[in-house]
């Protein structure tokens, strides 16, 4: 996972530190720890997570001021979703490394995930103290808000975050829906332009522009940008749909053929969804779908 470091792969290193914090325990209780976190090492080597986790509880069942257990299992556990248990040993990691970076940023993702704003925002405190204006944890402590739906913090976090990052794409389009939520209109068009530029090939950039455009009833503008979101992303069925809903709005022919097309693919690319809303939106498109037709034939349109 990009967001975790690497696994602790050689004992020794560490080994040196544990022996010299836990000078009062026996040799026999340290060998026992180191023997069972190596046995979850070449576990894990060999895709046997239940082993890993099994051998790494061990290690510290042997000597629970051992860290490095702890690391491992929480990168496990947040490989597995398991994300309250990856807090958890984290957490416990940390205590036992306050300076390690790694800890913190491991930490603070996990909380991400799990919408801990407390413990994530204390996790991500601590990183930056260990280094300052480090990308990741910016990035990292930016989506904990933007993911709880906190969007004043969301800004704030974003904007510290983006001056070390100014061509993010998905953190500038992130940026843009903060200020969206919270009625910022005219910084969130220069910011949605601004995710667009840096990345012309973004889908969701201009999909999440279009949204905005069409909520102000502003058809052409939003059209434009649902028709490149469409093309970028010829799955994203959203797109699909809202291009349909602008393009009926604008009240051509041409834009009704247009409208036509768009609410066709969204009903070939939505035909086996089951959710409630869908079904809705599927059940508009096909009476919109059938009255267009009847019209084009009546007109004689060409519209295929």
């Amino acid at each position: 996972m990009k967001h975790f470091g690497n696994h602790i792969s050689i004992f020794t290193a560490t080994l040196l530190g544990v022996c010299i914090f836990l000078a009062v325990h026996s040799l026999a209780q340290d060998n026992a720890a180191k023997e069972k976190f190596n046995a979850g090492i070449e576990a894990e080597g060999k895709g046997d997570q239940a082993g890993a986790i099994t051998n790494y509880k061990a290690a510290i069942a042997a000597d629970a001021a051992f860290a490095d257990p702890y690391l491992n299992l929480g990168v496990i556990y947040f490989g597995q979703e398991d994300y309250k248990n990856a807090i958890d040993n984290f957490k416990k990691y940390t205590e036992l490394e306050p300076s390690s970076y790694d800890g913190f940023k491991n930490l603070g993702y996990a909380c991400v995930e799990a919408g801990d704003l407390v413990t994530g925002a204390a996790a991500f405190d601590a990183g930056l103290k260990i280094k300052d204006r480090d990308t990741e944890l910016l990035k990292g402590y930016a989506n904990l808000y933007y993911k709880a739906d906190k969007w004043e913090k969301a800004i704030e976090k974003f904007n510290a975050y983006l001056p070390e990052s100014h061509t993010d794409t998905r953190a500038l389009t992130s940026l843009a829906k903060c200020y969206q939520e919270v009625g910022k209109k005219t910084e969130a068009i220069t910011t949605y332009y601004k995710a667009t530029k840096a990345d012309p090939n973004y889908a969701m950039a201009h999909f999440q522009l279009g949204s905005l455009y069409l909520a102000d009833k502003e058809y052409n503008k939003a059209a434009d940008e649902f028709a490149k979101s469409s093309k970028l992303d010829k799955t994203h069925w959203q797109s699909f749909y809202n291009l349909g809903i602008a393009k009926q709005a604008m009240e051509t022919q041409e834009d009704y053929v247009e409208a036509y097309q768009a609410y066709s693919q969204f009903l070939k690319l939505t035909s086996s969804y089951k959710s409630g809303s869908v079904t809705k939106m599927r059940q508009q498109a096909q009476q919109i779908t059938a009255q267009l037709k009847e019209y084009f034939e009546a007109e004689a349109i060409d519209y295929q």
